[in-house]
């Protein structure tokens, strides 16, 4: 029992991989946000239910004869998920299986204590969302509730059928807040929620697993297409619905389990609202679709098939048993389309190297998600480029190895154009802009942005809470760079 639970984990581990890899090469960039979606729950769902399936016929066809049943027919599927075949008696003087049965227990023990933690991780984070929701006025529309947060620096994000909102999104104006309300209702609507919690019990399940955080960040970001897509079909124009979202960019989700209405990949997201939508005839890769399950559920049946297990040598048994070997340690990093920074300077950025351990959440962290600033879309969207993206690409290589292709699209730089305030009456525009380092003519820095409003906050003048930095972007294709207006909106003490 203790190996077939292995040997089902690696399996599934297995086919995560299979499917994050097919994804990421056809239907990643696709606009069809819904098919993208489906693709991405039904992997999860194959994922966990594709291992127990076994095709006993498979492996000995592939090898010139077919299992059959004992009536005499072809054997079609069966369930497989049963003890493997009882190994050889060995003589009771012999360490070998004691020792092999010590590790067993020892991987079986690390796991459920990995899944444990998961789970108590997971049952919190769940629990403090209700607390909120109970704990602060709440109104009804019918489609969703509002929660009205009293804290001014939580963004504006949805669990379930509850809008949490906090006093800076009250303030926003009529048009902003219907759109900012479109947006979540969209969230509500669809049950994205749902979504959320599928990824969070496998999380559990397979919590060593680095592409389930993987599949949940495609996921929440499929999410956020969807309903941007919703909003700028109801508005029509994609304009002040993607000044709205860099208006808020500064905010972050505090939940795993939230949609956030503005996150850190909200320049793709502007990017993807004005990307033309792909030609009908790219929906024919969702059929690719087919032969890739098919391929995972072949190679896990001829790994696990209990006709095969008995039927094999003892060296041939230890080819066909071993799970599917998974890509380790990174082999060749290689760029494309970068020109600001050299293939040296992003590697260094990056931080790994040939020969570094392989994790994909590691590789997401260093492109965008560093807390300290530190990752390579901060070098780039601190010094100018706006719309900066990168999209990366894992290939797992024949010698265990998986390499790293990152696509980078640099964009256009943006240069500050006017900069100006408002809401004070009694301190000058000149008093409150002088000590921030914003300059017209210098180029766009979004950790300036978020220096300005702290160095607004110190200077006890106007309400810290109360302090909104609005950029513009202003394309201007006739001149070498494109602009950003920037509007402090303050209210003084």
């Amino acid at each position: 029992m203790l190996s077939s639970t292995l040997l089902y984990l690696a399996e599934a581990s297995f086919c995560l991989a299979v499917f994050a890899l097919a994804y990421r090469l056809l239907l990643a960039r696709l606009t069809y946000f819904a098919g993208n979606r489906a693709y991405l729950l039904g992997a999860l769902a194959a994922s966990v239910v594709i291992p127990l399936l076994a095709f006993p016929g498979l492996a000995d066809f592939l090898a010139g004869s077919v299992s059959e049943s004992p009536a005499g027919r072809p054997l079609v599927f069966q369930l497989n998920w049963k003890p493997s075949p009882t190994a050889p008696a060995v003589a009771a003087t012999g360490v070998g299986p004691d020792l092999a049965a010590l590790l067993m227990h020892g991987l079986l023990g690390l796991y459920v204590l990995g899944a444990l933690y998961k789970l108590v991780a997971a049952t919190r984070n769940l629990r403090d969302l209700a607390q909120l929701a109970k704990r602060h006025p709440s109104t009804d529309l019918g489609a969703f509730a509002i929660v009205h947060l009293p804290e001014p620096s939580l963004p504006a994000f949805s669990f379930g059928r509850h809008v949490f909102l906090s006093p800076q999104h009250e303030a926003l104006s009529a048009e902003e807040r219907q759109l900012l309300l479109l947006h979540e209702g969209v969230h509500v609507r669809q049950k994205h929620t749902a979504d959320l919690l599928l990824v969070e019990a496998l999380g559990v399940l397979f919590w060593f697993n680095g592409l389930v955080p993987y599949f949940r960040q495609q996921l929440k970001t499929v999410h956020e297409y969807l309903a941007d897509e919703a909003v700028a079909r109801a508005q029509g124009s994609p304009r002040t619905y993607g000044e709205l979202l860099i208006k808020l960019a500064a905010q972050q989700p505090p939940f795993a389990l939230a949609h956030a209405f503005s996150n850190k990949q909200i320049f793709l997201r502007i990017k993807m609202l004005t990307q033309p939508t792909s030609s009908p005839m790219q929906k024919l890769r969702f059929l690719l679709v087919l032969p890739v399950f098919g391929f995972a559920w072949a190679a896990t049946a001829c790994t696990g098939s209990p006709a095969t297990e008995v039927a094999a040598t003892p060296a041939a048994t230890t080819s066909t048993n071993a799970p599917a070997a998974t890509a380790t340690r990174i082999g060749r990093i290689t760029w494309q389309g970068n020109t600001y920074l050299s293939t040296a300077e992003l590697n260094e950025a990056l931080g790994l190297k040939t020969g570094d351990a392989y994790d994909s959440a590691t590789v997401v962290q260093r492109l965008n998600f560093d807390p300290k600033g530190r990752d390579i879309t901060s070098r780039y969207m601190d010094h100018g480029f706006l719309f900066f993206s990168a999209v990366p690409t894992a290939t797992p290589q024949p010698d265990g190895t998986t390499d790293l292709a990152f696509a980078i699209s640099e964009g256009r730089k943006a240069k500050l154009r006017n900069i100006t305030v408002s809401g004070n009456k009694k301190t000058s525009s000149t008093a409150l802009l002088a000590p921030l380092p914003l300059r017209s003519g210098d180029d766009f820095s979004r950790a300036n942005l978020m220096k300005s409003q702290t160095i607004l906050a110190q200077q006890g003048k106007v309400n810290p809470a109360k302090i909104a930095i609005n950029p513009k972007p202003v394309m201007s294709p006739n001149t070498p760079t494109d602009f950003v207006d920037i509007e402090l909106v303050v209210e003084e003490k």
